[in-house]
């Protein structure tokens, strides 16, 4: 039996219990209690679906933490890799400069044109492991902010989902009792108008 009939069935107690000529009503508690106590058993059902909602919605931003805590630990690895290799091709690069210029040494100017070569290609491979490191920093920064802007669409989603569910139950709830109310407000009409 609904809610509804079970409020239905405590208004036709209360109706069919009157004690004609007084304001009075007669009832029987034992089948008023039983009603009371069905309709008890009815509430906990609609109240664990609310639950079972904020459960799901837990759950999906749950999953979205651990989704932009994968994507972000693939970035990290990402990076760590490109930079160890950047940090390789330069001392790769600094360690020929260095035996090109062991090589030329003979002469002082053999020995200039070899420090000036020597510099020149370590700066270029120190601007080259820079150029690395940064686009793979910019890499990372891309994914990080992929993964934060999938996250927030998740949580975003996951909370509508609940505000549609709880406003349909808040939408159920009051129709309730507004009947209950409108139920107490025939009974205190008509008491009033025996009472008269």
């Amino acid at each position: 039996m609904a809610s509804m009939d079970h409020i239905a069935k405590l208004e036709e107690m209360l109706g069919s219990g009157r004690v004609p000529g007084t304001a009075r009503t007669l009832v029987n508690l034992e089948k008023i209690r039983e009603v009371i106590e069905e309709l008890k058993k009815e509430l906990p059902s609609q109240v664990n679906d609310a639950q079972t909602v904020l459960r799901q919605k837990e759950a999906i931003l749950k999953q979205a933490e651990l989704e932009a805590r994968r994507i972000r630990a693939y970035a990290d690895e990402e990076a760590t890799t490109i930079r160890s290799l950047a940090e390789e091709q330069s001392q790769s690069q600094l360690e020929t400069a260095r035996t090109e210029a062991q090589d030329m040494l003979g002469d002082s100017e053999i020995v200039k044109a070899a420090e000036e070569k020597a510099v020149e290609i370590e700066q270029a491979a120190q601007e080259k492991a820079n150029k690395i490191v940064g686009d793979a920093q910019n890499k990372l920064n891309q994914v990080l902010a992929n993964a934060e802007q999938d996250a927030g669409e998740r949580r975003r989603g996951a909370d509508n989902y609940a505000r549609e569910v709880l406003f349909m139950l808040e939408e159920k709830i009051a129709d309730t009792l507004g009947q209950v109310r409108s139920g107490i407000d025939v009974l205190d009409s008509q008491n009033m108008a025996v009472g008269d």
